[in-house]
C-alpha cells in the first residue's frame, strides 16, 4: 500500500509538471508600451521603441542584451545629446511582442525585426550600439543592410561562443519539463539575484531594472533567445563587414570574461576599449564612461 501511494503521488507530480510545461511553453504576449516607449506595428513582431534627442533620418540605435530591455539604455541615451537616439526592445523582450515560434528569436530574425522598425521610423542612416546579445544583432543587421548601417559599437559581446559563462540557473530554467516549473520561480528576487549578479561587477548590486526586464520575458522568449547554436561568432561576422567596429568592455566582466575576450578581439585586429570598474553591463554601471568611450566613434 505504501509503495502504491508513493507511485500515485509521483504520477500526480509528473502529470502536473507535464501540464505546466505545456501551458508555460505556449505562452505568448502581444506588444505593449514599456518604460515610456511606444509600440511600432510592423510586418512581423511588433516592437517597443523609445526615442530621445532630435529628429532626423540618421539615428544612433541602441540594442540591449539577453533578458534586458530599453530601460538599460536610459542613462546612456539621456547623455547622448544633439542627435536622434532610438532604443529598441528586441523580440520577446521589454514591451516588444513575444511570439511562440523559436525562429523569431534567432539573431538573423531579430536583426530583420530591427530593420523593419528602422524602416517604419524613417531611419535612413544608422550607427548601431549593441550590448551583449544586442551586439550580435547589430553585427547581423550591419551585414543585412550595409547601405544604412554606417558603423557598429559592440559592448561585452563574446568574441566566440566558448568565451561566455552562462549562469547554471539559466540552463536549468530551459531544461525539458522541469525547466518550466523552475521558471515559475523567476519573479522571486532572492532566487534570480544570483544569476543576474553575473551581469554586473560583484560590488554593484543587482538593480531593479534587471528584475523588471527579466519578468517581461515569456518562457519561450527566455529559452529561445538564448538558443543560438550554429550562429557565426562575433569575430567571424566582423571579418566580413565593411563598416568600422568599436569594441567596448567592462574591466570586471565575469559573464563574458574580460581577459580572454579582449585578447581574442585583439587577435582579430581590433583594439577594445576597457572601462575601469565596470562588469558585464557598463551601459548601466558606468553610463558616463560608456558614453565617453563611444562618442567620438559614433559621430
Amino acid at each position: 500500500m505504501k509503495w502504491r501511494i508513493v507511485a500515485v503521488a509521483a504520477a500526480v507530480v509528473i502529470a502536473a509538471l507535464v501540464v505546466n510545461a505545456f501551458l508555460v511553453s505556449r505562452t505568448t504576449r502581444g506588444a505593449e508600451a514599456f518604460d515610456g516607449g511606444r509600440v511600432v506595428e510592423l510586418d512581423g513582431p511588433d516592437l517597443n521603441v523609445k526615442e530621445f534627442g532630435t529628429d532626423g533620418d540618421r539615428a544612433v540605435v541602441l540594442l540591449h542584451g539577453y533578458s534586458a530591455s530599453v530601460e538599460w539604455w536610459d542613462r546612456v541615451a539621456a547623455a547622448m545629446t544633439g542627435q536622434r537616439v532610438i532604443a529598441i526592445d528586441l523580440v520577446g523582450h521589454g514591451g516588444s511582442e513575444a511570439p511562440g515560434d523559436a525562429q523569431s528569436y534567432r539573431i538573423e530574425s531579430q536583426a530583420q525585426s530591427v530593420r523593419n522598425a528602422l524602416d517604419a521610423l524613417g531611419v535612413r542612416r544608422a550607427v548601431l550600439v549593441g550590448h551583449s546579445m544586442g551586439g550580435f544583432v547589430a553585427l547581423a543587421l550591419a551585414e543585412q543592410d550595409s547601405e544604412r548601417v554606417e558603423r557598429v559599437v559592440i559592448s561585452d559581446t563574446p568574441a566566440e561562443a566558448s568565451l561566455a559563462a552562462m549562469p547554471a540557473l539559466a540552463g536549468l530554467a530551459c531544461a525539458p519539463v522541469v525547466g518550466e516549473a523552475i521558471d515559475r520561480l523567476r519573479p522571486v528576487d532572492a532566487i534570480s539575484d544570483s544569476s543576474l549578479q553575473t551581469g554586473f561587477a560583484d560590488d554593484y548590486g543587482v538593480p531593479p531594472l534587471a528584475h523588471r526586464s527579466l519578468e517581461q520575458l515569456t518562457h519561450s522568449g527566455l529559452c529561445d533567445a538564448r538558443a543560438q547554436d550554429g550562429e557565426p561568432s562575433a569575430v567571424d561576422r566582423i571579418a566580413g563587414l565593411g563598416q568600422p567596429v568599436l569594441v567596448v568592455w567592462g574591466e570586471r566582466d565575469v559573464l563574458t570574461p574580460t581577459a580572454a575576450n579582449v585578447e581574442r578581439y585583439r587577435e582579430a585586429g581590433l583594439t577594445p576599449t576597457v572601462i575601469p570598474g565596470a562588469g558585464h553591463s557598463p551601459n548601466v554601471e558606468t553610463p558616463g564612461e560608456f558614453v565617453n568611450a563611444i562618442t567620438e566613434f559614433i559621430q
